[in-house]
């Protein structure tokens, strides 16, 4: 009997030991190891947890998460449980900055009007369309798995119920009035963990306004010219709250529709005529059936208007839209200031800086014709 109990204690202890062997080999000698995660120091506004993460369309994955907060473009705070690797871009001037800052591989989708635009769509060749910018389909979104859906804060998705009924988180970010590009700029960079880029180009911005404001400062206001600013619409004069009007007052112009109470209001050729501004601009949409010269000349060519002294002195000018507003907007300013004060801004070179925009940012920015004449 001790001889039997003998045998099988040995029995026991050779098993126990070939288990031990058999759970090393599973762990080390199949060439799999835990990778540890990499040492972040997370930037403001940002936590690094781990937790299972789940996407609009439900699917759940455990990663290393970095939970953001940032400020949308109307001052309302968005936090997120991870940092979108997935971004739906229903806003172009979004799309355009997050490829300027590196995070073109996070946009798996974007709107119609952004696939016609090859200095976007040549970044990001893969992304595919979620329809119209105004009105989403929900359906193509929860198709592409999304993290979360940009879209413009100051035009909000028409059907933004049916976003938050489905799950999707919708970020409001508008990247296109020149006094909101830096602060839109640095919730894109903490969105992506970009914010080095981000900062840089914040900075040039806030710094290339400050410069433009400090010389406009020196002009006695009833020096300032009277302008007509028109929106895309005939007629549809710029006014206050519109970017336009933002851009035109910051250089040194007098807003002649800067008094009405709305963004944009209908005016007639009347009124125009009776208001006698000394320039005239507008804003052409991009891309256009007509060229900004075209446009020009139709400007001058309405009935009336050989009247008025803009037209007397060839001071009509077309402006795209790429360069009032969006990324290029603080651009745009230079060009508007360098119009209306040519003797105090003709030491600044706004296609210079376009140039440089396109070489450090986005290319092939700076290839169409900005601003005619």
């Amino acid at each position: 009997m001790d001889k039997t109990i003998q045998i099988l204690g040995i029995i026991l202890l050779c098993c126990a030991a070939a288990g031990v062997t058999v759970l090393m080999m599973g762990t080390s000698g199949t060439g799999t190891h835990p990778v540890p995660a990499p040492d972040r120091t997370p930037t403001p506004g940002t936590t690094t947890t781990t937790a299972p993460t789940t996407n609009a369309t439900g699917l759940q994955n455990s990663r290393t998460c970095t939970q953001v907060t940032i400020t949308q473009t109307d001052g309302t705070p968005l936090t997120l449980p991870c940092r979108p690797e997935r971004l739906i871009v229903a806003n172009e001037d979004a799309a355009e900055m997050l490829i300027a800052f590196g995070a073109a591989d996070k946009i798996v989708g974007v709107d119609d009007p952004t696939l016609s635009v090859p200095y976007i769509m040549d970044k990001i060749p893969n992304a595919t369309s979620i329809g119209d910018w105004e009105t989403p389909n929900v359906e193509e979104i929860l198709a592409l798995h999304p993290d979360a859906v940009i879209s413009y804060s100051s035009y909000k998705p028409k059907n933004l119920d049916q976003l938050t009924a489905a799950n999707i988180t919708v970020i409001s970010l508008d990247c296109y009035k020149l006094d909101t590009l830096p602060s839109d700029a640095r919730a894109l960079g903490t969105l992506t963990g970009t914010s080095n880029a981000a900062e840089v180009y914040a900075r040039m911005v806030e710094d290339t306004v400050a410069q433009v404001n400090t010389r406009v400062k020196t002009i006695p206001a009833d020096e300032y010219p009277s302008v007509y600013f028109e929106s895309y619409t005939d007629y549809s004069a710029a006014s206050n709250g519109s970017g336009s009007d933002e851009m035109l007052v910051a250089a040194g112009g007098k807003n002649i529709a800067g008094t009405f109470q709305t963004s944009y209001m209908t005016v007639s050729p009347e009124w125009v005529v009776a208001q006698q501004p000394q320039y005239v601009m507008k804003v052409v949409s991009s891309p256009s059936t007509f060229s900004l010269a075209e446009v020009v000349e139709n400007l001058k060519a309405r009935p009336g208007w050989d009247s008025i002294p803009a037209v007397q002195q060839n001071r009509v000018y077309a402006f795209d839209s790429d360069i009032e507003y969006g990324p290029r907007a603080y651009i745009g300013l230079v060009y508007t200031a360098q119009l209306l004060h040519p003797d105090i801004f003709r030491d600044m070179h706004p296609h210079a800086m376009l140039d440089e925009y396109a070489g450090t940012y986005v290319s092939g920015t700076n290839v169409s014709t900005m601003i005619y004449p």
